[in-house]
C-alpha cells in the first residue's frame, strides 16, 4: 500500500517564497519546473509517491498526466473547466493508501480531512524540503554516494530499526 503526498501546485507556488524568487522574470513554467523538481526530491527522501496537481491554466486541453522517476512523481494538469481541487478530491478517494494534501486553501483542507486524508500547509512542505540533506538541496555539487544510497530500501529500514533499539545493559 503506497503512501501519497498531494501538492496543490499553483497554490504552493503562490504561497512559498522559494517559487517567487527571481521576480517577474521567473515565468510560470520555470516555477512549475522548480516545484516538480522539489517533488522529486521529496519523493526520494520520504519514500512516498508525490502527486502535483495544476489547474488547467487558460487552456482548452484535456486532462494531462506525466510520470517522473518511474512513477515516484506524477504531475496532473486538470482539464478545461476542472479545478485542481476537483482532481485532488477525486484522487483522495481513489488512492490505495493514506494521503497528505499540501495546500493553503482552507476549503480544500476541510474536504481532505472529511474524506480521510491528512492536510498540511505550504509551510509544512517548505519544512519538509528544509529537512532534506544539504547535498539533495543543491544538486550542482559533486558528491560521493552514501551507504544509504547504495543499499536496498529494505536493508536500510532494517539497519534503522537496529539503530533505534534500546542499548543493551552490560
Amino acid at each position: 500500500m503506497a503512501r501519497y503526498l498531494i501538492l496543490d501546485g499553483y497554490n504552493l507556488i503562490a504561497a512559498l517564497d522559494r517559487y517567487r524568487r527571481g521576480g517577474e522574470e521567473a515565468g510560470l513554467e520555470e516555477r512549475r519546473d522548480l516545484l516538480v523538481n522539489d517533488a522529486l526530491k521529496a519523493a526520494g527522501w520520504t519514500d512516498r509517491v508525490v502527486i502535483v496537481v495544476f489547474d488547467a491554466h487558460g487552456t482548452t486541453e484535456p486532462r494531462r498526466e506525466e510520470e517522473h522517476a518511474g512513477g515516484a512523481v506524477r504531475v496532473i494538469y486538470s482539464s478545461a473547466g476542472e479545478t485542481a481541487d476537483d482532481v485532488i478530491e477525486r484522487l483522495i478517494e481513489s488512492l490505495d493508501g493514506p494521503a497528505t494534501v499540501f495546500t493553503a486553501d482552507f476549503a480544500l483542507q476541510r474536504t481532505a480531512l472529511i474524506r480521510g486524508a491528512t492536510r498540511a500547509t505550504p509551510r509544512e512542505f517548505q519544512d519538509l524540503l528544509d529537512e532534506l540533506p544539504v547535498l539533495a538541496r543543491s544538486p550542482r555539487s559533486a558528491r560521493r554516494l552514501r551507504l544509504a544510497e547504495r543499499i536496498s530500501a529494505e536493508t536500510l529500514r532494517s539497519l534503522e530499526e537496529i539503530r533505534r533499539r534500546e542499548p543493551r545493559e552490560r
